[in-house]
């Protein structure tokens, strides 16, 4: 796993936590807080559990069920120091 992946999965588990941290203070599972922010709940269930990006209006959604930021939604979430994935290798060597 190359340095762009490892920090973009620590990233999402970091969301994560944070996220599920936010969710068990407030609503009892992941259905009720689906339900408040009518989204899916297996979109709660993969944002859980690190295993989806959530993009912004997602944020915008799940700050405004909470009745929080943004910035308080992603609190702990370090920025990414890789900002793009390594080229493509599969055209072969260039140059």
């Amino acid at each position: 796993m190359g340095a762009y992946t490892a920090e973009r999965v620590e990233l999402l588990k970091q969301f994560a936590v944070g996220l599920r941290e936010l969710r068990k203070a407030n609503y009892p599972s992941q259905e009720a807080l689906a339900d408040a922010a009518t989204l899916h709940r297996t979109q709660i269930g993969s944002l859980e559990q690190g295993k989806r990006e959530p993009g912004l209006l997602t944020l915008l959604i799940v700050a405004d069920t909470f009745g929080i930021t943004i910035d308080q939604l992603v609190k702990g979430v370090a920025v990414p120091k890789q900002r793009r994935p390594p080229p493509s290798r599969r055209g072969g060597k260039r140059g």
